[in-house]
């Protein structure tokens, strides 16, 4: 019985973690133009309300441009 409730437990702190991550993304991409590559890489994700996002971004000189935000929902 003891081994029953463990397994249960775990199988459902395992189910809770895979619903957590269940909203996380990631987005990547590059483009060639007449003066380089760009590339750009975002990612985000929500949980208990809130929603995060960061997106990097590389010019074709090799500048690189950082922005992160969140949103709060009440």
């Amino acid at each position: 019985m003891k081994k029953l409730i463990a397994m249960s437990t775990l199988a459902g702190a395992l189910s809770i973690a895979a619903v957590a991550d269940a909203s996380a993304w990631t987005r990547s991409g590059t483009a060639t133009g007449p003066r380089g590559t760009s590339s750009v890489q975002a990612s985000g994700g929500c949980a208990n309300g809130s929603c995060t996002r960061s997106v990097t971004r590389t010019g074709p000189y090799g500048n690189t441009y950082t922005r992160q935000g969140t949103v709060t929902r009440y």
